[in-house]
């Protein structure tokens, strides 16, 4: 894909016909996500995280009159307000907080001084700014969008209401955070689940794209299906590493301060440590359930 020979920010990159990936800054890294732009006698932009000075020119030119979002994450809405006006269309599952600061840092951190924290490193780092969606779409829902049909895939377990498009006559999903990246599967949230979300990974997988447009890396057009699978087994990798960790009494302080998830907190540690917390937190109910790690006085440890 062109994509690999390394693009620049802002850059659009034809996926088909009136379809295009706009690569966002820091080439789709957290804190960035890329957008991708279906052009006709609309226009569509989905998601909105690709750098608020990416999309200042469209907003401008008044060229988009649709924005999507696949979740409610800021990465991916943060640019929302560029476009108000136009129609704003979220997953139902995140509605009643999407597109205002107050209630997603409650929803996505913890009451209080951390969600404080949270809303201080969404304005600076991403640009987000209040604002309020016109309306949602629902699973299985079918947008006709510049010519081009999208259907609607919902798929939780990162969020609860994360969702990926699927355009069925060109063979493209736009995977969102099911983003194929090194890192792996991201579930931090009280609300992210792991079994949900290795369901969401079979679906994708089960609808056999030609092409997969993930938020957080270039789009992949072959090895899609080993590409989910190494994704899948990161959940497998991370377990084993923390039942070794509790080959001896470990308290969920020292599980987080380990960070065998993230590998250490080098920036925004309080929230990195949340969400490290929450991620092992998942793993110990998970691997409680099947007996083969118990909590005690001292601790938890694998038996």
């Amino acid at each position: 894909m062109p994509l690999s020979s390394g693009p620049h920010p802002g850059d659009l990159i034809p996926l088909a016909p009136r379809v295009s990936l706009l690569v966002a800054m820091h080439r789709g890294n957290f804190p960035n996500a890329h957008s991708v732009l279906v052009e006709g006698p609309e226009t569509v932009l989905i998601d909105t995280g690709a750098g608020i000075d990416l999309l200042r020119p469209l907003a401008r030119e008044g060229r988009v009159d649709l924005v999507l979002n696949t979740h409610t994450h800021p990465d991916h809405a943060a640019g929302n307000f560029l476009f108000a006006g136009r129609e704003i269309l979220v997953p139902e599952a995140g509605l009643a907080s999407a597109g205002r600061k107050d209630a997603l840092s409650v929803r996505l951190a913890e009451p209080g001084s951390l969600a404080e924290y949270w809303k201080e490193f969404v304005t600076r780092d991403m640009g987000f700014e209040d604002q309020p969606p016109t309306g949602s779409f629902a699973d299985g829902q079918e947008i006709k969008a510049g010519g081009v049909r999208l259907q609607v895939i919902a798929t939780p377990g990162h969020t609860a209401d994360h969702c990926c498009f699927f355009l069925p006559e060109q063979g493209i999903l736009l995977s969102a955070d099911i983003d194929l990246t090194s890192f792996g599967p991201w579930y931090g949230h009280r609300e992210s689940d792991l079994a949900e979300f290795r369901r969401s990974i079979a679906l994708v997988k089960a609808l056999k794209p030609r092409l997969l447009v993930s938020s957080h890396r270039p789009p992949l057009d072959h090895g899609i299906d080993e590409a989910l699978d190494a994704f899948l087994a990161v959940f497998e990798r991370r377990e084993a590493r923390l039942l070794n960790y509790l080959r001896e009494p470990r308290s969920r302080e020292q599980i987080v301060e380990a960070s065998l998830i993230y590998g250490g907190f080098p920036r925004i540690p309080r929230l990195l440590r949340y969400w490290e917390g929450q991620m092992a937190d998942k793993h110990l109910a998970e691997l409680m359930e099947r007996g083969l790690v118990r909590s005690g006085e001292r601790g938890f440890l694998a038996v």
